[in-house]
């Protein structure tokens, strides 16, 4: 059976120590709401795990200050078509979710902190279902157009969650698209589905490709690509 303990530390705050049986060594995590979690196997002295953990205040305090700047406090996003919105509504006992025309609001009890982890995991779980949806009404009609203007032909199209590229050409000439596309401008759009069609004849990044690119680009792919590395792919 785990046994599970708290100790809180100056500077690191309270930390969660579990006994768990098969561990075989000490595990040290700090979750994305800064908790901290240790796990210690049955055989190892609290002590000895204690004065691990200790030893890592300064890593620790780093990964906080990194989830500090990483979830920052969302209480409005505008998206292509819609504006998402925090809304606090004094009879309500837990969040809600209400779409009033072109406005998605999250209801949230006036009682709640709406910096709390919970609720802003909850906002960006919405916005994530909103882009979702827009993407898969912009984008396929989008890459459609653009195929259709410099001579491109491509197989099936996909919209994806995707959180470490924009978009993918697969060997059969599928593209896939990240739904977090929708949070570029237009012009860096065209840009990322114009990449992914030029992959449709030129698979590898070699000189061909680039010239092609830079082609369908107007001259400007160079400047593009420059201004899409501003924009890191959003949580």
């Amino acid at each position: 059976m785990n046994r599970t303990k708290q100790c809180t530390y100056p500077h690191i705050g309270t930390v969660t120590y579990t006994y768990r049986t098969g561990s075989k060594r000490i595990t040290l995590r700090v979750k994305k709401d800064s908790s901290i979690h240790v796990t210690i196997p049955y055989l190892v002295r609290f002590s000895y795990a204690e004065d691990f953990v200790l030893s890592k205040t300064d890593w620790i305090i780093k990964k906080i200050q990194e989830n500090a700047e990483r979830i920052k406090p969302i209480t409005e996003f505008k998206s292509k078509y819609h504006l998402v919105r925090l809304q606090a509504e004094n009879s309500l006992s837990k969040c809600k979710v209400l779409k009033k025309g072109a406005d998605v609001l999250l209801l949230y009890p006036s009682t709640a902190d709406p910096t709390s982890y919970n609720i802003q995991s909850l906002t960006k779980k919405v916005i994530t279902e909103v882009l979702r949806a827009e993407a898969k009404y912009y984008l396929p009609q989008k890459l459609k157009e653009l195929a259709t203007k410099h001579n491109f032909t491509y197989g099936k199209v996909s919209i994806r969650n995707s959180k470490s590229r924009w978009g993918s050409c697969s060997g059969k000439n599928n593209i896939s698209l990240s739904l977090r596309l929708m949070y570029l401008p237009e012009h860096l759009i065209d840009y990322v589905l114009l990449h992914e069609l030029c992959h449709t004849k030129e698979k590898n990044h070699g000189p061909k490709f680039w010239q092609m690119l830079d082609s369908v680009c107007q001259g400007n792919s160079k400047m593009f690509s420059k201004e899409l590395k501003k924009f890191p792919i959003p949580f």
